[in-house]
């Protein structure tokens, strides 16, 4: 089952306690769409995508059996550090541990697309 994730900023507003930015995630499959605030930088913002997609499905997981769960996001950077093909900084070192436990809760492959082929960014403004 393909499942797509995006997180983004947008331009801080004057307020420090305002969301400065949304995570999302799609499961076309399903019908599913999540839309979300977050407060952190854009990686922080992509990283709470993620998470958010795999808890999801962790809690939902009737609904991916015997389904392969492939993950889509086009941030390159999370994707390789999630693959363990780069090194987090030590600021996103935690999302990345967490990202990465998912995987002994349950298969999933993770690949990098091209930001027009994420279904997560529709309606976006990034």
């Amino acid at each position: 089952m393909k499942c797509f994730f995006q997180g983004f900023t947008r331009p801080d507003e004057d307020d420090d306690e305002q969301f400065n930015g949304y995570v999302s995630f799609v499961i076309p499959g399903i019908g599913i769409k999540f839309r979300g605030q977050y407060k952190g930088d854009s990686e922080e913002c992509e990283y709470a995508s993620l998470l958010a997609l795999l808890e999801f499905i962790e809690l939902n997981s009737h609904l991916f059996v015997d389904k392969r769960i492939e993950i889509f996001g086009n941030n390159f950077d999370i994707v390789s550090q999630v693959n363990s093909q780069e090194q987090p900084s030590s600021e996103l070192e935690q999302f990345c541990s967490l990202a990465q436990s998912y995987k002994k809760k349950f298969p999933f492959v993770l690949d990098w697309i091209p930001t027009e082929e994420n279904m997560a960014q529709d309606g976006l403004s990034i």
